[in-house]
């Protein structure tokens, strides 16, 4: 018989972010450019202002570019930082040449980690700069 390990869980707050991209090439399907979760709504709002200072790359028209800049630089961020405080999610949509679009979300979210520990010492931290999947893997199985 195997010795049982006592096991401990945390509840932990995050907050999940992800960049999104609608386009015709896709059938305007969500393609998912950035998925992670942070550990506070500060790196969630920061990751998203970098995202928008970053994002003349994508095609953006004028009024779009000047938009991005106008929330990212001159506190239209504040509103969603203070949303994510309250615990409401937040986000953000620019229109791109030729109908494609892109949005960011954030959403704050309670995850349980699970460990194993020999002593009574508190579960390892949560990574929370590391990016998630952007696709799960599938494995197929046939029967015959």
């Amino acid at each position: 018989m195997r010795p049982s390990l006592p096991c401990s869980r945390s509840s932990n707050t995050g907050y999940r972010f992800e960049a999104l991209r609608y386009g015709p090439a896709t059938g305007f399907v969500p393609e998912p450019i950035d998925l992670r979760v942070l550990a506070t709504p500060q790196e969630a709002v920061r990751a998203l202002r970098v995202q928008l200072r970053t994002n003349h790359l994508f095609g953006l028209t004028p009024r779009e570019l000047i938009r991005a800049h106008h929330w990212s630089d001159r506190g239209g961020w504040v509103q969603a930082l203070g949303a994510l405080h309250r615990g409401e999610p937040c986000g953000f949509t620019l229109m791109l040449r030729g109908g494609r679009h892109l949005e960011w979300h954030i959403r704050p979210l309670t995850y349980v980690s699970l460990g194993t520990h020999l002593t009574g010492a508190p579960p390892p931290p949560f990574a929370p700069s590391s990016p998630l999947p952007t696709a799960p893997h599938r494995t197929e199985i046939r029967m015959s």
